[in-house]
């Protein structure tokens, strides 16, 4: 129902709050609202109909209270959702032609309808004004333009099952085929290796050229000999009907070439076939698996810096192609550590030959922190690493350690930048003499942080308790945490200063449900969505990890998944926390990658008059979560009787 006229008086608060209103002057607002009505919507009704052209008169809809939901009716997809505040049917009034989407009341909903003389008025002669239709417009069509050549790209990678791929009937032989005649079999039919199966077709092992190089030829062994003797096992299988995307994800994060299908996903059943990296890369047109063998192969900080760029490229490929962001920071993380690695390798490489006399002969591991250490790393991601080597036995050996580890840490941090990691401005890098230590130095840092744990060293463990071995000796990390596992069980007073800490940082919500800016600095009113979105449940699933004793896993939907199997009473809050963790990783991955596209460096900086009516709501709907919370887990902890 319409026509009402409009009081501006009743809406200058809105207006205020409200872009493109809130850069218009007095007498601007009444050159838009002297002719407006005001319009009055049941839930159903349609307000625009897709695929005509709207007749005249046109309007600008702003929603006064209520929601309007746009859907492309064709596909069925939602394109936005808009509640107070939000304006539509702008599409109408700067393009010809039929409307690519439905407007529909979803509530009982009150809209203000501006004419479209009166908008124009104003479009021509505020550029600010109309800045936000033209930017608006001009994503929205981005957006359309994407989501259609992307749709059969998405549909491949999230619902085509592995199966599909398989090309021909998996090439087998049983455990007892002497290795001479599987060789036969795998020069006859031209494969790289072959699958060694049980009498009823279950995958037991697989048989690889490099195990014939490796094992029989190198070795001397006998031509007669089992397979089984000299195959790889267990093999790793993945369910036929599984998604391409999940054997993707599955072959980057362990440098896997082939994966097994099997029609339940273990080696408990039957082989359904073989597929490659090259078979997906055949299908969707990018292999991170052939990527990371050129990572592995590269031979210079020169190269490794390419193919770091070439990472981020596959990265915004597969997100355009509809991969979830969780995902996507998994794959991210496997990419970097595989370039980290063989920086470390053509470090340490060039120091021994360098200084083959001086080499200390003890373990060493170089550790990731942080996003890294978490396997969270997004698109702006700095250096976060530290260094254990074993203890040394004297003093002199212990000089020549430090001296030796301290040289390979400032080589490596100094490479580590020049292939595109930047360095950590807060100094969190091996090259630091606080983080590299011998074991036992890192024993006593962890110990003083849990027995004494002030600000700084809160602030710390809140960093190096995501500690996860990247390249040496894993065994070094397995001990210092096993320590770590014991100094909590001695001090269980850690817990509460640990979750005091983490209410430094709070979602940027308002009593009244309205986003609190930071107005500061030349960028535009907006929030960190790092800080003070993920922070904040990174920082509550570690604590209730720490907790539940799960020290192994440090990824944070990994962290949270444990703490609800292990604390029962908690089940709901860890629910919460996964489901906000998805949405803001979602909102910030695609912030990144709008601005890497548009040749801008990413940061976290969110302005929420950029995004649209869905998403706002739903970022209010997740930090109010974060706030609950973080306040129940306050209470449950004792953090508020905790004085720093």
């Amino acid at each position: 129902m319409e026509g009402e006229t409009v009081s501006l008086d009743h809406l200058e608060e809105l207006l205020d709050d409200t872009p493109p209103f809130n850069v218009l002057s007095g007498a601007e607002r009444r050159q838009l609202f002297d002719e407006a009505l005001l319009a009055f919507y049941e839930p159903g009704t349609e307000i625009l109909a897709q695929g005509v052209v709207p007749a005249h008169p046109r309007y600008l809809y702003l929603v006064v209270s209520g929601a309007v939901q746009l859907t492309d009716t064709e596909s069925g997809r939602l394109i936005d959702r808009c509640d107070e505040g939000a304006v539509f049917g702008h599409y109408a009034l700067l393009r010809e032609g039929p409307l690519p989407y439905e407007a529909r009341a979803i509530e009982p909903t009150q809209c203000v309808l501006i004419p479209e003389a009166a908008f124009f008025r104003v479009y021509r002669s505020n550029r600010a004004f109309a800045a936000f239709f033209d930017n608006d417009l001009a994503a929205f069509s981005a957006r359309l333009r994407r989501e259609q050549a992307d749709a059969v790209g998405a549909s491949l990678l999230l619902n085509t099952p592995l199966r599909t791929l398989v090309r021909r009937p998996p090439v087998g032989c049983a455990p007892e085929t002497p290795v001479q005649e599987a060789a036969r079999i795998m020069r006859a039919e031209r494969i790289g290796s072959i699958l060694v199966m049980d009498a009823d077709r279950r995958p037991v092992g697989i048989l690889t050229n490099s195990d014939l190089r490796d094992k029989v030829v190198a070795e001397g062994r006998l031509p007669d000999m089992p397979v089984e003797a000299l195959m790889s096992a267990p093999p790793v299988t993945i369910a036929a009907d599984a998604p391409i995307l999940e054997g993707l994800v599955l072959m980057a994060r362990h440098g896997f070439h082939h994966l097994v299908l099997t029609e339940d996903g273990t080696a408990a059943s039957p082989v359904v076939g073989v597929i490659s990296g090259q078979d997906i890369a055949h299908a969707r047109g990018h292999d991170p698996v052939a990527t990371i063998k050129r990572i592995e192969q590269a031979d210079s900080l020169a190269v490794l810096a390419s193919l770091r760029e070439e990472t981020f490229v596959l990265l915004r490929q597969l997100r355009h192609q509809g991969a979830p962001a969780v995902d996507l920071l998994r794959i991210s993380t496997e990419l970097s550590d595989r370039v980290a690695v063989r920086v470390l390798e053509l470090v340490e490489a060039q120091l021994r030959e360098e200084r083959p006399d001086q080499t200390p002969e003890l373990p060493w591991v170089w550790m990731a922190l942080g996003s890294e250490g978490r396997r969270e790393m997004s698109f702006k991601a700095d250096q976060d690493n530290a260094l254990i080597y074993a203890d040394p036995h004297d003093e002199t050996r212990a000089r020549r350690a430090e001296e030796w580890f301290g040289e390979l840490a400032r080589r490596a941090n100094d490479a580590l930048e020049q292939v595109g990691f930047p360095r950590c401005p807060a100094d969190m890098m091996a090259s630091n003499p606080r983080w590299r230590q011998a074991l036992s130095g890192w024993k006593r840092t962890f110990r003083r942080w849990i027995f004494e744990p002030d600000e700084k060293a809160l602030l710390h463990a809140s960093i190096f308790f995501d500690l996860r071995a990247l390249y040496g000796a894993g065994e070094l990390v397995e001990q210092l945490k096993d320590d770590l596992q014991q100094a909590l069980q001695e001090e269980r007073g850690f817990l509460p200063f640990m979750m005091r800490n983490a209410l430094r940082n709070r979602p940027p919500l308002s009593f009244f449900r309205r986003f609190v800016l930071d107005r500061s600095g030349e960028q535009r009113p907006g929030f960190d969505i790092k800080l003070r979105g993920l922070m904040p449940i990174v920082d509550l699933a570690r604590i209730l990890a720490l907790e539940a004793g799960y020290l192994r896993t440090t990824g944070t939907l990994d962290r949270l998944q444990a703490a609800a199997e292990r604390i029962p009473e908690v089940r709901q809050t860890c629910q919460n926390l996964q489901e906000a963790y998805r949405l803001l990783t979602e909102v910030r991955l695609d912030h990144q990658l709008r601005q890497i596209e548009a040749g801008q460096p990413p940061d976290n900086h969110i302005v929420p008059e950029q995004l649209s009516g869905v998403q706002r709501k739903m970022l209010k709907i997740v930090f109010s979560m974060i706030q609950e919370a973080q306040e129940a887990l306050a209470m449950r902890y004792g953090a508020h009787m905790i004085r720093m």
